[in-house]
């Protein structure tokens, strides 16, 4: 099988994506949380069913979709093209699916699971899919024994589902029992039942008198028994006395017809008497019987010599003629009907005349299939124009209305509206409301930035004080200096630089004037008086944009009246056109109704009735017509039949008439049938008397004939000696009956022929002696018996007394219960121990059957895997080993990482072949081989692209640029 595409409806994250996959090799990269997993499960859910609750497995219902399922197109080896597999959300908790063959039938989940030779998800996710999780667990610490194990699975069974039976009944039978065990439920009722053993030893010893009673109880029930069976016995032997005296009397007759039957057997004819009695009254009555015979067969021979026979050909003439009467009859008939139905015929025509209005009938009128026609499309265009009529008027009307609606809006709208004036004033306040706020906006910003340049120019003039009074002073301080030193030169130079400098600070320290503030304080509240003068001289209260949209309004309704009235105009025009049209095709019709020669006042809608009224009238009066063709031609036949027979029956006596010439033919024949019936009647009696006669005269000597057999038969002379031997042979039947009779009685009471004779040979008085002595000793036995059962009564007292307290018979009682529980769970550990026998011997089958196979295989990949370096797998009693290429043999734990993963995959790739006569299914791969090197992985891909014959879906993260894009599949913007 190969999946040829993906259509995935909603599905976890993956919502209306489809992919093609019909190559035998698919590479499906997509980075992580890219949908990888999800469309695995997607193609496992769609095979096989969503996942249901027990196998514990998200289903992936879609949360931003509607859709959860979707669809496979796959290709079955068999040649019968595409199938598609649709899957959806259903009544079913595994969804319901759907199949579509190539030739559009449809088939039903059951075909799917035979076509899939009933693999089941589990299975198909064991065998035909690889993980990354797969292979790690052959790196897990492993023992020699579970690492073979687990390859042997990869090769033999490809599931893990025999080791989960086998160590699910392990754990069962370890439950109920170890050998030196405490916790099992076995061992720890053993050790209930020990200890209640105990206690009953215990009770058993202290009562050694009670183990006494009881074998002095046993010896006399023993006892009483056997002397029951001795009266049984002596019981047994009266009633068979008793049956000897009551039966004496008929053995002892038994014994004396048994010596008078001793004798010659007598013969005599079996019912000699009935039969010879018979055939005497037969013969006498015969004798009788043959002289009334005679006498009537003389009678007889007169009567038919009276009787006249009519002549063969005239009574074939009438016959013949007498066939023809239904065939008259029928064309009277048949003339009778066509002359009914001409007449109903011209009852019709004359009412379908009325119908359309004819004063006598037009049969030159068309009424051919074209005027139909053309009456049925002038009609048809009729409807049309009038309800394109209808429409137009309800149309102008409907307008008219609306125009109407909008002259009042617009007034409204009219009245409703604002001065062109009033909208000036309105905008020049708003903008000076907008000129007002933005310099207050303005003068704020200025306001901030004056200050902060104020409060920069005062701390940049009391730097600048600072540093000319420095100055200031020095150099007066310098000046002074040289003053007092008498250098007047550089005194006054430095004392005129000192006041130099105090000037200029004089100078720069006085006061600035805020002249641009009060300007702009000015400016604002003159455009305040500005805006209130304005608002008290005019009236501004009202929205801009509602007087704007008003206006807008207004001349919108004005273009839509104006566009009403263009419509209303065009549509006057158009029915105008109408009207004409209607017109035109009235006058169409009615010149149609002048033609047709209808009454013009007949409604349009009923001409095409009329046209097939018409049509009927031309096929009544050619069936007219035909009819009175057809009436001619059966008058005429009825001429020529009268013409032909009116000359033929007067020779036979009969005068034609042709409402009586039947009935004389049937009367005539009547009485040549009624002749020569008497004839055969009268000839057949002849015969009868005749064989009558001839037959009791045979009847006559056959029962003299055998009188005389009955006579030689017993040699009588006879009758009355024939009648002595019937008495002889009577009285020893009776005697035979009666013996067998007795016989049989006494067989019955098993008395055999010896116990008769010596029974016979005794007298009764002997048998009841012997009764008698019989019952003295059933008398003795019934003393005994009674006398042991009163000493039983006193031992059953006395063991009743030991175990009134119940203590031992309650132990007895658990003992048994506690044994019934461990002989159930014993049987319980042996079914699960041959539960576990028949799984083992079931997976050795399975291993000595498809290992080898397997393993041939496996030896031919494990080699292409390794580049020839292992060159051999073995399997044998211990398992499985490998050959290196210089000839050691290794076992699976001695090998590398990656070289144990390519053991494991080779047997897994071996056991796909091996069932490839079962199942032909898609791998899927899901990095599995993330841990290989370069060159391992390419060796591994090359194998799977080339050598496998499966298809193979690859899913990875890791994308293998050496894969053709064609053959690559890249998952990204589809997830969603």
């Amino acid at each position: 099988m190969k999946i040829l595409s993906l259509n995935i409806y909603g599905y976890g994250k993956i919502a209306e994506t489809e992919l093609k996959t019909s190559t035998p090799f698919v590479q499906i990269f997509g980075e992580n949380e890219a949908g990888k997993s999800t469309m695995q499960s997607f193609i496992h859910s769609v095979l096989f069913g969503f996942p249901t609750r027990k196998e514990q497995e998200p289903r992936r219902e879609p949360r931003m979709h509607n859709m959860y399922g979707g669809k496979l197109v796959v290709d079955f080896e068999d040649g019968e093209g595409p199938v598609e597999i649709e899957r959806v959300k259903g009544n079913r908790v595994q969804g319901d699916v759907k199949i579509y063959m190539n030739d559009g039938t449809t088939r039903s989940a059951d075909w799917l699971v035979r076509k899939l030779n009933f693999i089941d998800k589990r299975t198909y996710r064991s065998i035909f899919s690889f993980d990354v999780l797969g292979l790690q667990d052959i790196h897990k610490n492993m023992t020699e024994d579970k690492l073979q194990d687990y390859l042997l699975r990869a090769g033999a069974l490809g599931s893990h589902e025999y080791d989960e039976m086998l160590a699910a009944i392990d754990q069962e039978l370890k439950e109920l029992y170890k050998k030196n065990g405490i916790n099992p439920e076995i061992n720890q009722e053993l050790v209930e039942l020990q200890e209640i053993n105990e206690k009953i030893r215990k009770l058993e010893a202290e009562e050694a008198n009670y183990n006494h009673l009881t074998t002095e109880q046993l010896k006399y029930e023993e006892s009483i028994n056997a002397k029951r069976d001795a009266l049984n016995q002596l019981d047994t032997v009266r009633k068979q006395k008793i049956k000897e005296i009551m039966y004496h009397k008929d053995i002892k007759d038994w014994k004396t017809l048994e010596g008078i039957l001793n004798v010659e057997p007598l013969v005599f004819p079996e019912k000699g008497i009935e039969r010879y009695e018979s055939l005497k009254n037969s013969y006498d009555q015969a004798k009788k019987d043959i002289n009334l015979r005679l006498e009537k067969l003389k009678v007889l021979k007169h009567e038919i010599g009276q009787v006249e026979l009519p002549d063969e050909k005239n009574i074939e003439y009438l016959e013949g003629l007498k066939t023809r009467e239904p065939e008259i009859k029928q064309k009277n008939l048949e003339i009778d009907r066509l002359k009914h139905s001409i007449e109903n015929l011209e009852d019709e025509i004359e009412l379908l005349k009325k119908d359309i209005g004819w004063q006598q009938e037009h049969m030159e009128v068309d009424d051919s299939n074209i005027i139909r026609e053309s009456v049925q499309t002038l009609l048809a265009k009729l409807d049309e124009v009038t309800l394109e009529e209808q429409y137009l008027v309800r149309e102008i009307d409907h307008i008219k209305s609306d125009i109407r609606q909008l002259d009042q809006e617009i007034a409204d709208l009219e009245d409703a509206q604002i001065s062109d004036s009033r909208i000036r004033v309105k905008k020049e306040v708003l903008d000076k409301e907008v000129e007002l706020k933005e310099k207050g906006k303005m003068y704020q910003l200025i306001e901030k930035e004056y200050e902060r340049e104020k409060r920069e120019r005062n701390r940049t003039k009391r730097n600048q004080t600072f540093l000319i009074l420095g100055i200031s002073i020095i150099t007066l301080i310098i000046g002074v200096l040289y003053l007092v030193n008498s250098e007047f030169l550089m005194g006054s130079i430095f004392v005129g630089i000192a006041v130099v400098a105090s000037i200029f600070l004089l100078l720069t320290n006085r006061e600035e004037e805020e002249s641009l503030k009060s300007d702009y304080e000015h400016e604002v509240d003159e455009l305040k008086d500005e805006i209130e003068t304005i608002k008290s001289e005019n009236d501004v209260n009202f929205d801009l944009n509602d007087a704007r949209d008003l206006k807008m309004d207004l001349r919108t309704q004005k273009s839509k009246r104006i566009s009403f009235n263009v419509k209303i105009e065009e549509l006057k025009e158009t029915l105008a056109i109408k009207e004409t049209n209607h017109d035109r095709l009235n006058t169409d019709l009615l010149n149609v109704k002048q033609k047709l020669r209808i009454n013009a006042d007949i409604e349009n809608k009923y001409i095409v009735d009329a046209i097939h009224t018409i049509r009927d009238i031309k096929q009544k009066r050619n069936q007219i017509s035909r009819h009175n063709v057809e009436k001619d031609n059966v008058i005429k036949s009825l001429q020529d039949f009268k013409r032909e027979v009116k000359e033929d029956v007067k020779m036979l006596g009969i005068t034609y008439s042709d409402a009586a010439i039947f009935y004389e033919v049937n009367q005539k024949l009547t009485e040549y049938n009624e002749n020569i019936a008497d004839y055969k009647q009268l000839d057949e009696q002849i015969k009868l008397l005749e064989n009558e006669i001839s037959v009791m005269e045979e009847r006559v000597s056959s029962s003299s004939k055998e009188i005389d057999e009955l006579f030689d038969y017993v040699d009588a002379d006879d009758e009355e000696e024939y009648y002595y031997h019937s008495r002889k042979f009577e009285e020893y039947q009776n005697n035979l009956e009666q013996f067998k009779n007795l016989s049989a009685k006494l067989d019955e009471e098993l008395f055999d022929y010896d116990l008769r004779n010596d029974l016979a040979s005794l007298m009764l008085a002997d048998l009841k002696e012997e009764e008698d002595g019989i019952n003295k000793q059933v008398e003795h036995f019934n003393e005994m018996l009674q006398d042991e059962q009163k000493v039983l009564a006193e031992i059953n007292q006395e063991i009743n007394i030991l175990e009134s307290d119940g203590k031992l018979s309650e132990l007895n009682h658990q003992y048994e219960m506690k044994k019934s529980l461990i002989q159930g769970l014993s049987e319980d550990y042996l079914s699960l121990n041959y539960i576990r026998l028949l799984i083992e011997t079931h997976i050795k089958a399975i291993k000595d059957e498809r290992l080898p196979i397997v393993i041939e295989e496996a030896r031919s990949i494990f080699q292409f895997v390794t580049k020839g370096r292992y060159i051999n797998v073995i399997y044998d009693d211990d398992g499985i080993t490998v050959k290196h290429s210089n000839g050691q043999i290794f076992h699976p734990l001695e090998l590398s990482q990656s070289t144990k993963e390519m053991l494991y995959i080779s047997l897994r790739l071996s056991l796909i072949k091996a069932l490839q006569g079962y199942y032909k299914l898609p791998l899927i791969i899901d990095d599995a081989f993330v841990h290989f090197d370069k060159e391992r992985k390419k060796i591994i891909m090359d194998y799977l692209r080339s050598e496998v014959k499966d298809q193979v879906l690859y899913f990875t993260c890791n994308l293998d640029t050496s894969i053709p894009s064609n053959q690559t599949i890249r998952l990204k913007e589809k997830v969603k």
